[in-house]
């Protein structure tokens, strides 16, 4: 338990965020109704932010024995292990609450939104008072766009959208498509189960244009709140999910593109056509965080549509970007695996194109796997990927050439011809890296060195 200043500090900092809170929501528009009410008792709107304010204060200070649930909840939850360990635990925790107010005070009132919404969301009785100061509380706590919102706040979208509570969770099917189910019965039930209550899906599109129309939400909440919303695809038409994405991708940069382009991968399997519109819309032309956040997913956008796919990798390999080279070049390591003909139809490209890091990437990732398949070398790609490389590379190249040649001397002896027909000098590297290697191989490259 917390002793009582922190008690009191925490409990008057709550106070403060919820009244913050509520103004805050009535910044952009109207509170959405309640998704749930009966008909002898309907919603009443709250007249004014002061009325609400007034009471969701009010509520919420004559509950003290749920404040100081709640504390000792959220502080079971973020103390950390050296508060128990110390010698004096009372005193030390003391000093971490008071060090964290504002974390513990925010978890509160989640929690409070949470029990709010629990009311709000009882279909057998629900409480509409209960709704608008759970909703208030919400989109204020959205508009300050803090980490804590983002990440625990987000089972509240899902609660609203299916108008149940907060610990509702939708049923998945215990089977896959080509398998029986256990009980073939509970199909109908699990999609009878995961229908999304209208009311409660035009109130989430409102919350979610609410964070649209501001700048700090729009960054910080947002993008990652759609990238988790799919894994809900059922959810997706309703909440207008790939229009919003779209949007989200002509304004963002960063770490929220790679959220929404995890999203439409995500979503993929269940909508191919509107996920490929977005994905086929990106091109050499878009800002380099979203060439990287697309390149870094192409192997799993080629699980779902390999030519699709080599489309989008053709112009990422050779983009002027060095990190959405990379990254794309490291795709070819996972695609010689599953088509070794778009590979060596590729690799070339990047061997071609220069970028070094990009060239230590395919040493590294699949030139291996080439030459498990192809010792011989049959596309030529170890003459050219010598010559270009620098020498951090070609410490790792040089072992597979001498692999070549204890395994296939003839194609050994035909790749340091090409080599020196090309560039004497990357030849005589060559020897001089055999020769550090081993003797017997050097050897054989004797009669092309005495042409030098």
């Amino acid at each position: 338990m917390v002793r009582r200043e922190s008690n009191i500090l925490i409990w008057e900092n709550c106070t403060e965020l919820l009244s913050q809170y509520v103004k805050d929501s009535f910044k952009h528009g109207f509170l959405p109704n309640p998704p749930l009410e009966l008909p002898d008792f309907p919603a009443q709107y709250p007249e004014s932010i002061s009325e609400l304010s007034s009471q969701v204060l009010g509520l919420f200070s004559i509950d003290k024995a749920g404040f100081n649930s709640k504390l000792d909840e959220v502080v079971e939850a973020l103390e950390p292990s050296y508060v128990n360990r110390h010698i004096n635990p009372q005193g030390e925790r003391e000093k971490w609450a008071l060090k964290n107010i504002d974390q513990v005070s925010k978890r509160i009132i989640i929690l409070q939104i949470n029990d709010w919404l629990n009311a709000a969301l009882d279909e057998k009785s629900p409480d509409t008072s209960r709704w608008y100061f759970a909703i208030s509380i919400l989109i204020g706590m959205c508009y300050e766009s803090s980490t804590i919102c983002r990440d625990f706040c987000f089972n509240f979208i899902i609660s609203i959208s299916m108008a149940r509570p907060p610990n509702f969770r939708p049923k998945t099917n215990p089977s896959g498509p080509h398998h029986l189910a256990w009980n073939p019965s509970d199909n109908d039930n699990n999609f009878e189960y995961n229908i999304p209550h209208p009311s409660g899906i035009f109130a989430v599109n409102i919350i979610l244009d609410y964070l649209s129309s501001s700048d700090q939400s729009l960054k910080h909440i947002l993008p990652f709140w759609i990238h988790s919303l799919s894994t809900f695809p059922f959810l997706t038409d309703h909440l207008d999910l790939f229009s919003r994405i779209k949007t989200c991708l002509n304004q963002l940069q960063g770490e929220q593109v790679e959220s929404l382009i995890q999203a439409t991968t995500q979503l993929m399997p269940d909508y191919p056509i509107q996920s490929k519109n977005i994905l086929g819309s990106i091109d050499s032309s878009a800002n380099t965080f979203t060439k990287g956040s697309l390149a870094s997913v192409i192997p799993k956008i080629y699980s779902y549509d390999p030519e699709f796919t080599l489309s989008i990798l053709d112009w990422l390999l050779i983009d002027s970007d060095q990190n959405t080279c990379v990254l794309a070049t490291a795709a070819l390591g996972f695609i010689i695996r599953s088509n070794r003909n778009a590979y060596y139809l590729r690799a070339p490209i990047v061997i071609q194109h220069g970028n070094q890091k990009a060239l230590q990437i395919l040493v590294n990732n699949s030139i291996r796997e080439y030459l498990n398949h192809d010792i011989t070398d049959k596309i030529n790609i170890l003459p050219d990927l010598w010559i270009k490389c620098n020498e951090t590379s070609r410490s790792k190249l040089v072992s597979y050439i001498c692999d070549q040649g204890k395994l296939s001397p003839a194609s050994y002896i035909d790749t340091a011809t090409k080599i020196f027909n090309k560039d004497t000098k990357s030849f005589s590297d060559l020897y001089r890296w055999i020769g550090m290697r081993d003797e017997d191989l050097q050897k054989k490259l004797s009669k092309i060195k005495t042409k030098i």
